[in-house]
């Protein structure tokens, strides 16, 4: 009946907002879409349709994101449940530098010397697909390895991939 009793709250609380409102300031939008040095003038109803479709955006990543945290029996979503719905949903592939995996400390500075030691042999860096990336092994916030997903690796490559190009420093 929980469920049931959430629908009507969410339904009410679409009801209460006003047409033609969005949560998101719609000035601090359209400050955003003007960043773009593309873009010279916007009109109101395509910024309240950016706004808009932000929002349901957010509620969808979010959605996800609780998802995974309640199949760990948790009500709160930790950025882990948001990078897993990253990696896991197709939609939100674009995101994967963005919120990648965590991954530790060491694991990201040999990560780094690993890219650094390609660029200087002037090999290119040999980037992973999705399926790839997916394949190899995960590591928890503690750092310990997934021994299910290592034994899927195939190619015979032992190397640690970490699952997102950002710079380890950065993310300090």
């Amino acid at each position: 009946m929980a469920s049931g009793e959430s629908n009507t709250q969410q339904t009410q609380q679409k009801q209460d907002r006003a047409l033609g409102t969005t949560t998101l300031p719609i000035a601090r939008v359209k400050r955003v879409i003007k960043e773009d040095k593309e873009v010279s003038l916007i009109n109101a109803e395509a910024t309240f349709c950016v706004a808009y479709a932000t929002e349901l955006f957010m509620e969808y990543l979010v959605k996800e994101g609780f998802t995974r945290a309640r199949k760990e029996k948790r009500k709160t979503v930790y950025y882990k449940d948001l990078a897993s719905a990253v990696s896991e949903v197709e939609q939100f592939e674009f995101l994967e530098d963005v919120i990648p995996h965590t991954m530790t400390l060491k694991a990201a500075l040999e990560r780094r010397k690993d890219t650094l030691d390609e660029g200087e042999s002037g090999e290119p860096a040999r980037k992973k697909s999705k399926v790839d990336r997916d394949s190899k092994m995960a590591t928890d916030s503690n750092g310990a390895q997934d021994e299910d997903e290592d034994d899927d690796d195939d190619d015979g490559d032992d190397e640690d991939e970490q699952t997102s190009d950002q710079d380890p420093q950065s993310s300090t």
